[in-house]
């Protein structure tokens, strides 16, 4: 008989019990939410540029909304990196479907230099001047002639402003602009056109100067919007011809109403207030980016008929995740800032958030490097800059 002591069953090895599973932290279910809410707000996002603001207005708002829904999706992402790694995966697969809209908010390596045989190029400004900060009226000729300073050292030899402002006497109040633009730099032609007057001589609109002769020019009117136009000049450059078009759009047109509202924003803000002045900036907002829309389709009516390439300057007043952007674009535009920009290239700096809504687009036929957004705050614009050439075609 064996010594060997026999095994009870009681006393056989029994396989170990799972685990309890770990109870998820008090802040994962509230962020798994806004998780979800802010993936659907992106994908959103993407569908703005293709549905018209006619069609569907609350879109052309998310659109606006993207660089700040594409940073919270971002933040999400290293959070639930650190935490639960399985849950980033819809925020990264909604990133990587509109991957191709990150460049058009940020790059990182702009081109300075233009292609062989360019020298070089053309140089080309678009700025919102602000009336040269007429209203200011203590300092508004400190603001024109620092404006003019900034002007002469960038020195354009095109040179698109919206809001300017020009005074047919000029001599009696000393706010000389166009004169001083003409008599001051290179330029040789100007194409100026103007929405508003006033009987003591002051006219207010768009203006490009050049330092080629224009040729040939004319004017694109909206009819639902009298302060807002469009101007088109053929320019002569060396044995080429580039139609530039210089444009102002239907701006949102807060009120210092709407501005008080902003400033205050409070998270105590009673309801009475955040509900009568959210729907009156929406209604703001709605109006907007209605009536780009139409000026957007006519610009581009007029494009399609250009003979020469086109170069387009001007305050769009829109982002590039919106409807209009992409409308110019269709027409195979490429952007400038997309082409050779660097860093954000946020143009706007006044009351509202911060965007980038002054663009220069041009056809395929003109190749643009050394793409710059001027970092003097003179106006609520910044200035963006930029080289231009024609490629030699085979």
């Amino acid at each position: 008989m064996s010594n060997r002591r026999r095994t009870e069953p009681s006393e056989a090895a029994e396989p170990s019990a799972p685990l309890p599973r770990k109870r998820p932290s008090r802040w994962h279910r509230p962020l798994w939410w806004i998780k979800l809410v802010v993936v659907v707000a992106l994908l959103l996002c993407y569908l703005s540029i293709h549905v018209s603001p006619v069609t569907f207005w609350p879109l052309a708002f998310l659109g606006m909304a993207y660089p700040y829904l594409l940073l919270v999706n971002l933040l999400l992402i290293g959070w639930w990196f650190v935490f639960r790694r399985k849950r980033m995966l819809p925020s990264v697969l909604a990133i990587l479907l509109g991957w191709s809209h990150v460049g058009e908010y940020v790059q990182l390596f702009g081109r300075n230099a233009g292609p062989d045989g360019a020298g070089d190029g053309v140089k080309v400004m678009s700025y919102n001047v602000r009336l040269f900060d007429l209203y200011n009226w203590s300092h508004n000729k400190e603001a024109r002639d620092r404006i003019f300073v900034m002007l002469h050292r960038e020195d354009p030899s095109i040179l698109c402003l919206q809001e300017f402002y020009n005074h047919e006497r000029g001599m009696d109040d000393g706010f000389i602009t166009k004169d001083s633009l003409m008599a001051r730099w290179r330029f040789t032609d100007c194409h100026d056109v103007y929405t508003a007057h006033s009987r003591y001589g002051h006219h207010m609109g768009i203006a490009t100067f050049s330092a080629y002769p224009i040729v040939k020019k004319g004017v694109i009117h909206f009819p639902d919007d009298l302060n807002n136009l469009c101007l088109w000049s053929d320019l002569v450059i060396k044995k080429d011809t580039v139609r530039v078009y210089n444009a102002h759009l239907a701006s949102i047109r807060f009120g210092d109403e709407d501005y008080r509202f902003m400033k205050d924003l409070a998270p105590d803000t009673d309801s009475d207030s955040l509900a009568s002045g959210g729907k009156r900036i929406a209604g703001r907002l709605k109006n907007a980016f209605i009536r780009r829309t139409t000026e957007v389709e006519t610009i581009v009516r007029h494009m399609r008929k250009s003979p020469h390439p086109i170069l387009y300057c001007g305050d769009l007043n829109d982002t590039p995740m919106s409807w209009g952007y992409h409308h110019l674009r269709d027409l195979d535009l490429e952007d400038a800032f997309v082409e050779s920009g660097s860093g954000i290239g946020h143009t706007y700096i006044g009351a509202f958030p911060s965007f980038r809504i002054d663009h220069i687009l041009h056809s395929e036929a003109l190749t643009s490097w050394d793409f710059n957004t001027v970092a003097d705050e003179l106006s609520d614009h910044r200035a963006i800059t930029c080289r231009v050439a024609v490629e030699e075609q085979d």
